[in-house]
């Protein structure tokens, strides 16, 4: 199997292409990169450089159409402009097949506001790729964004049926990520085409960089190798936990110790 991951490359911060490639070579996925942008560290750190590769995206969808390329999967994460974001919508276009299966990780924002540099031009691209996919992963602000409504303080049941009404705009499932409950409890909710599902792990309260590039890329690992969106998502929300308990650092700009599982052959 054959997933085209469109991504930007951070040298410091284990997150992005470094976890796509990582995750989906492990599970026996051939990952084929799309680099958006190249980054000396990811953006949680106090000083970084960021160079935009501002026409990646166009030539790997025109050089691999040369080569009659077909995937299996296609995986979006941070996307940094709106040139970008409308390549890939074009990439997306050409090369996602009945058999395809997208997952869009819509990377717009946190802890209840979008990302400084977001217009509102960018979150109506984002919005409108995730109306294509198959499977997004928004965390709660991302969800508020793509709902259209105020990021406030919801139940469960009412996050649930939020994540409902943006299903019905296109997408195939739908996963909340990292939804607190309690200081010792954070969960993960499923909306899909076969119900509902709530996916409770342990959390020590503290957030690490990666994560949600992690998860995505287990996620897709997962449901390519023929596991249904709930234990994809189960798998997927363990794994997490087993890295951040085996995480050494207290910075979290560094990210979790993923390697570490990886090196126990452990199921992801």
């Amino acid at each position: 199997m054959k997933v085209a991951a469109i991504n930007d490359l951070s040298g410091f911060g284990k997150c992005s292409l470094v976890a796509d490639i990582a995750i989906l070579s492990s599970m026996g996925i051939e990952v084929n990169p799309v680099p958006t942008a190249v980054l000396t560290a990811q953006t949680g750190f106090s000083s970084y450089f960021q160079h935009e590769m501002h026409d990646m995206v166009t030539k790997c969808k025109e050089e691999w159409e040369k080569q009659e390329e077909e995937f299996d999967g296609i995986l979006t994460g941070y996307i940094p402009s709106v040139e970008l974001a409308d390549q890939i919508t074009e990439f997306v276009d050409l090369y996602k097949k009945d058999n395809t299966v997208l997952l869009v990780d819509p990377v717009m924002g946190d802890n209840g506001k979008p990302y400084a540099n977001y217009s509102d031009q960018m979150l109506d691209r984002i919005v409108k790729l995730t109306e294509k996919a198959d499977i997004i992963t928004p965390n709660f602000t991302e969800l508020c964004i793509l709902a259209g409504i105020e990021h406030k303080k919801y139940e469960i049941d009412e996050i649930m049926a939020i994540g409902e009404s943006v299903k019905a705009k296109g997408s195939k499932s739908v996963i909340v990520t990292g939804i607190e409950e309690s200081k010792d409890t954070v969960c993960n909710l499923v909306i899909s085409d076969g119900g509902t599902a709530i996916i409770r792990s342990a959390t020590n309260g503290r957030s690490y960089s990666g994560t949600g590039d992690l998860f995505a890329a287990s996620v897709l690992g997962n449901v390519l190798n023929g596991h249904t969106i709930k234990e994809s998502v189960s798998k997927a929300a363990d794994f997490i936990k087993r890295s951040i308990e085996a995480t050494s650092s207290t910075d979290r700009n560094y990210g979790v110790d993923f390697e570490k599982i990886l090196k126990t052959r452990e199921q992801i």
